[in-house]
């Protein structure tokens, strides 16, 4: 700086001083010296103007720093009057402007970041060098381990083959890659439906996003459907083959043989009376799914169970079943009595039907501060553990009972068990071993 003043000294006085010879005036040396007088004036004016218009462009200088590195430098007040009031006045706003941007991008990375916590789809960004850059809590529930938020390869995580070629694929081929894939789980495993999302936003950078949606219970749903399907058609075509066989077979010539005429009208009846109960059970469902009104009293359980164990000993004694009634004749609970009278009526004759010869059925209740329990306990055939999750769906039957016939029945009562159940607000568990027994717990709450 000082260097550069002393120049501009030098080069104002030889000029001026040439200015003064050019004009030849009479008295030359105080001329002269009256022109290097007026440099060094201009020097001292120049030198202040300089440092101050300095002074400014390094408050302003600052002021841009701070703002490029995302910091809060106060706003640079000059007087209207000043050069470089309109610069500073822009530069103000411009921060202005910054704060309100980074306070909206904040705001929406939060919102960002709490819908990937509580979004139910796994989400995971893979980078083109294979590393994982973000994935959400919902991705580590499905691949069972934790994910580290520091960029690592995605095989870290994902172990299973059919998503890890699924992922491979979407990078090598730069193409949208889906597929639906079994995931090992706790306690079982998931179906997942699969994408693996290709973008690109110039060709050498690109991302792949992988989305997995369980879709487990859809699947579920799917098959069950299906297997009602199924079992329906069985269950209606049973009584109807036999109804429509023998009928024909009496309009054919037998309804001339007094003995056989009244044998095929027997299973006539007989089918028809079966087709009747399909009938009647499958409106029972759909009555109580319906959402037919609870009328809550006080019922003298007792006195119920007592009744329905009165009303079954003739099939129990064909079956040569012992019922064991528990439950203490002076025990009253709150519930609808219409409904408990079905439940029990359903889940005793199932103890019976499914039982074997010389076996028993017990009855007990319990009642705790909360909610009261209704234990119905058979020393039947049992349900083997692949069944025992689905004898609640509609036409389901276990494959004891299902492939050798020795059961009659709709496949329905104890779907309608259930729905009874739930329309009581109540649990209903079943735990059986086969060879042993079957124990099913219905658990209402007292109100």
């Amino acid at each position: 700086m000082i260097r550069r003043l002393g120049a501009d000294f030098v080069i104002g006085g030889v000029v001026n001083s040439f200015l003064v010879w050019a004009v030849q005036p009479a008295h030359l040396e105080p001329a002269l010296l009256i022109a290097w007088s007026i440099t060094l004036l201009e020097t001292v004016v120049i030198s202040y103007g300089w440092r101050w218009a300095e002074r400014r462009i390094t408050i302003l200088t600052k002021k841009v720093e701070g703002i490029r590195h995302a910091e809060t430098p106060a706003h640079v007040l000059l007087s209207p009057r000043d050069p470089f009031y309109r610069l500073a006045l822009q530069i103000n706003y411009l921060q202005t402007h910054q704060r309100k941007v980074q306070r909206q991008v904040a705001g929406q990375n939060q919102e960002f970041a709490t819908l990937l916590d509580y979004l139910p789809i796994g989400v995971m960004v893979i980078d083109r060098y294979r590393k994982v850059e973000l994935a959400n809590p919902a991705m580590e529930q499905f691949l069972q381990q934790p994910i580290s938020p520091r960029r690592h390869p995605f095989t870290q995580d994902v172990r299973q083959f059919e998503l890890a070629s699924l992922i491979n694929s979407a990078l090598s081929e730069r193409q949208t890659q889906h597929q639906t894939l079994k995931l090992p789980g706790s306690p079982h495993e998931r179906t997942v439906d699969a994408r693996a999302i290709y973008t690109a936003t110039s060709q050498d950078y690109f991302q792949v996003l992988v989305l997995l949606y369980d879709v487990t219970e859809v699947y579920a749903v799917e098959q069950m459907q299906m297997d009602f399907m199924s079992n329906a058609s069985h269950e209606l075509k049973t009584p109807v083959t036999a109804i429509s066989g023998f009928a024909k077979t009496l309009l054919a010539g037998a309804k001339d043989d007094p003995e056989k005429s009244v044998e095929f009208l027997k299973i006539i009846d007989q089918q028809s009376e079966r087709l009747v109960e399909l009938i009647n059970d499958v409106l029972t469902i759909s009555h109580i799914e319906s959402g037919n009104n609870v009328e809550m009293t006080t019922v003298p359980l007792g006195h119920l169970v007592a009744s329905q164990v009165n009303l079954l000993t003739p099939l129990a004694t064909v079956n040569h079943i012992t019922l064991h009634n528990q439950v203490a004749s002076e025990l009253q609970v709150t519930t609808d009595q219409r409904k408990l009278d079905q439940i029990l009526k359903n889940v005793l004759s199932n103890a019976i039907k499914y039982n074997r010869p010389q076996g028993r059925v017990t009855i007990t209740a319990t009642v705790a501060a909360h909610d009261w329990q209704l234990i119905v306990q058979d020393t039947g055939i049992g349900i083997a553990p692949q069944d025992q999750q689905r004898v609640f769906e509609r036409f389901y039957r276990a494959d004891v009972s299902h492939s050798n016939q020795l059961v009659s029945g709709t496949g329905l009562g104890l779907a309608i068990v259930r729905e009874l159940v739930q329309s009581l607000n109540g649990k209903i568990d079943l735990q059986s071993e086969l060879g042993t027994g079957t124990t099913v717990t219905m658990t209402f709450s007292r109100q």
